[in-house]
């Protein structure tokens, strides 16, 4: 992509965009790196434009098992209660603060289970199917062929944990990173002290059609999916929001985890995270879709599978790296 040569073109989403920018990272080291951005048309010339505070494309997974969860396809260590044949019992995370998410050295967390509601972590194997989950992950007890997902590969066991933890962290890293993106941008800009969660509309989903190049070892589970912005309601914003814009951030999904088997990767994949945002431009008055862009980072560590927690945390460092990258360029140009 072209730069501007002044910063008043500084927000190029706010103005004139590419269809599509398709961007893949080359491998450095031993290290391998994925970007993908998708964006909406073109609109008009930079406006005053509202910024609002980050939010959770599926916030409702923080309730459902807020202490962590295992799901077991059969018993290969520490048994569960079935739930629709998949074993379930509880997994304390390692806190819900900041020290929390790096806090404990790498074994499987599911070493000492809790009692979970099976139902609640049901609803949140079904978030992690969707792409939408929001925290580590810890596969283990090798894979097979699962009726549930379809006769495809999965790990036969699946830790979740660090839920609130990861989603506090990846919610204060967007706010921040697009605070220090858009500062310095010749447009006026201004901070929505609340949350508009209440006038969105979540985006239509469509799943994508024939194999992509990175299926049968993604660190993602099939099928992947497109995601298209819809209009929100004017009438449901917060109150005090003047500019003409609005520009909504949305979590998609942030995730760590050791290696495994993710829905249908029947490869399997090595250690790593991944990183989704969807941004959206919306008119204030009238709540439309003006531009959009979803930006996805993908990183992966080859032939390593058991990190730690801090180890994840590089993963996270990765991606959120990546996430910029893609930022920079579709926001700021």
């Amino acid at each position: 992509m072209a730069r501007s040569p002044t910063r008043r073109a500084a927000l190029a989403a706010l103005g004139a965009l590419p269809l599509a920018l398709p961007l893949v990272g080359a491998c450095a080291g031993r290290h391998r790196y994925d970007l993908v951005v998708r964006q909406g048309p073109a609109r008009g010339a930079p406006a005053p434009t509202a910024v609002a505070p980050a939010l959770l494309l599926h916030a409702g997974q923080l309730d459902l098992a807020p202490q962590g969860a295992t799901v077991q396809a059969r018993p290969y260590g520490v048994s569960g209660v079935g739930v629709s044949g998949v074993g379930v019992s509880g997994v304390g995370a390692a806190g819900n603060g900041a020290a929390g998410v790096g806090a404990a050295a790498g074994a499987d967390p599911s070493a000492s289970p809790s009692a979970a509601d099976p139902a609640a972590t049901a609803a949140l194997l079904d978030v992690f199917y969707a792409n939408l989950y929001v925290g580590k992950i810890w596969h283990g007890g090798g894979y097979d062929m699962l009726p549930e997902v379809g006769n495809q590969v999965r790990s036969l066991g699946l830790t979740f944990s660090h839920q609130r933890a990861y989603a506090e962290q990846v919610l204060s890293w967007v706010d921040q990173a697009l605070a220090e993106l858009l500062a310095a941008a010749d447009a006026p800009l201004a901070a929505v002290p609340a949350s508009v969660e209440a006038a969105l509309q979540p985006p239509r989903r469509t799943s994508l059609r024939g194999t992509q190049g990175l299926d049968g070892e993604d660190n993602q589970n099939l099928p992947g999916f497109t995601l298209q912005p819809q209009p929100l309601d004017p009438a449901l914003l917060p109150a005090g929001i003047t500019a003409s814009r609005l520009l909504v951030p949305l979590v998609v999904h942030y995730y760590a985890h050791n290696g495994g088997w993710f829905v249908g990767q029947a490869q399997g994949c090595p250690a790593g995270a991944r990183f989704r945002l969807l941004w959206v431009l919306h008119e204030v008055a009238t709540g439309a879709v003006l531009t959009w862009g979803d930006l996805s980072a993908r990183y992966v560590e080859p032939y390593f599978y058991s990190p730690n927690d801090t180890q994840l945390q590089d993963y996270l460092l990765q991606v959120e790296a990546r996430m910029k990258e893609a930022l920079a360029e579709t926001l700021v140009g």
